[in-house]
């Protein structure tokens, strides 16, 4: 089992999960970008375990550029390039729940999938290509670290990929039948810094 360090930095996840534990405005993760890469296409998947029913966040990329949090018990909150689009959510939404959201931008359109299976796609016209560089924040939106509580749960897999998953393998992706890394952000390698009363220990989630 992994130690438990607070403030502890780390190079790629197997078996680990982070653990959020405190309902705070300081808890957060800073996963650091390897390279720079343009995403106009795109797909961010992560799996989350939370008994949060209140407003919080699980990705945050340069304050609304790439955003995925949760508005409350059945909305899901998306900003890409700045622009926002809120998703109904599955009644009774317990336990390890993997989030997908790919853009097609060509198309137009946004799509948000829940263990695999998708919600109605959402039209985002003219949003520009998003240029990512330096860090992402997990766990708290990236301008309001110290003013809102952040997330308190789990989060494993974080994914982000330069180019729209197809349906199947966002399928096979939250039934844990594929392991396919993202090439912009992959959990294998990600490099992370822990912030507050965040510590890393072997997931729960069944393998």
């Amino acid at each position: 089992m992994a130690p438990l360090v607070i403030g502890e930095e780390q190079e790629g996840f197997v078996e680990d999960s982070l653990l959020f534990l405190t309902d705070s405005r300081s808890e957060h993760v800073v996963l650091s970008l390897r390279k720079e890469m343009s995403l106009s296409d795109l797909t961010l998947c992560l799996r989350f375990n939370t008994e949060l029913r209140t407003k919080h966040s699980l990705f945050s990329y340069n304050t609304r550029d790439l955003l995925l949090a949760r508005e409350d018990d059945r909305t899901m909150r998306v900003s890409i390039g700045g622009k926002e689009l809120r998703f109904r959510l599955p009644a009774d939404l317990w336990g390890w729940v993997h989030v997908c959201v790919a853009r097609d931008a060509s198309a137009g359109l946004v799509a948000l999938y829940i263990n695999g299976e998708p919600t109605v796609r959402k039209q985002l016209q003219s949003a520009p290509t998003i240029t990512m560089s330096g860090s992402v924040i997990l766990g708290h939106e990236q301008d309001k670290i110290g003013q809102e509580s952040s997330y308190v749960g789990e989060m494993v897999d974080v994914n982000l990929y330069d180019r729209v998953l197809s349906p199947r393998t966002i399928r096979r992706l939250a039934r844990g039948e594929s392991e396919a890394q993202g090439n912009v952000i992959s959990w294998l390698t990600a490099s992370i810094q822990t912030k507050g009363n965040v510590v890393i220990q072997r997931s729960t989630r069944v393998q």
